[in-house]
């Protein structure tokens, strides 16, 4: 990734600083001409799924390129990671051309481009941070300071850049399942809820439906009971009890 070197300390000489910038320079424009094999294996090595979080890396430019920067080498990247282009390696070159596309997206929306440029300063101070304090510990030691090594400091604020983007993504994606969570239990709450109404709606239909013939069966059943008074009562009242004979002599 083309990411500019820290700011030369007050005493390091203007023709030190140039050299270095030119350093930088020529290690990204040896990047920039990858073949297609090899940026397939720069978007697949080990660490990729979390250097692959930060789109400048993945497009290889400056968080200070311009929009047609940005677009020109989005194009050159989509045509050498083309799947048509690398038929012997179309799954790889597939994933990488996805990697690719996506990071071209992020940086096409000012809000997306501004969040990974502030995180990728806080990542070159980090370093910068890291470096003066070698060289402090160093000087302290009476050991010769570090020398500047444009390769290495790119690098290495790529996999902070990166490191950051990868605590964000866990962060996020920790969140996401805990309002997953909430949602599918207040989601079973309230289908739980909606049975209990459902079922209590049913029972006062069932009740509602059964009345008449409720009423129906009382009426039937008070019929019945005057009827069988009734003949009880007739019953008694006509009974005649037979008359006594006499007996003969």
């Amino acid at each position: 990734m083309a990411t500019p070197p820290p700011p030369p300390p007050p005493s390091t000489p203007g023709a030190e600083w140039d050299t270095f910038m030119t350093q930088v320079k020529a290690i990204e424009r040896k990047d920039s001409n990858m073949t297609s094999a090899q940026q397939i294996d720069r978007l697949h090595k080990p660490g990729a799924k979390y250097l692959n979080l930060n789109p400048f890396y993945v497009l290889q430019v400056d968080p200070d390129a311009t929009e047609e920067e940005l677009k020109k080498q989005y194009r050159r990247l989509s045509i050498l990671l083309h799947p048509d282009k690398n038929p012997d390696n179309r799954d790889m070159a597939t994933n990488a051309f996805e990697v690719v596309n996506k990071a071209n997206k992020l940086l096409k929306e000012k809000e997306t481009l501004d969040k990974f440029k502030l995180i990728l300063a806080d990542a070159k101070n980090r370093v910068i941070k890291m470096i003066e304090d070698k060289r402090k510990m160093a000087k302290a030691k009476g050991l010769p300071c570090p020398e500047d090594d444009p390769a290495k400091f790119a690098h290495v604020v790529n996999v902070m850049a990166s490191k950051q983007l990868a605590d964000y993504e866990i962060r996020r994606g920790d969140k996401d399942m805990k309002e997953m969570a909430d949602k599918k239990r207040d989601s079973d709450a309230a289908e739980e809820s909606a049975k209990r109404i459902k079922k209590l709606e049913d029972d006062k239909k069932k009740w509602e439906e059964s009345r008449e013939e409720r009423v129906t069966t009382w009426k039937d059943f008070q019929t019945k009971g005057k009827k069988k008074k009734s003949k009880a009562k007739h019953m008694l009242g006509t009974f005649k009890p037979p008359k006594p004979r006499l007996e003969e002599r």
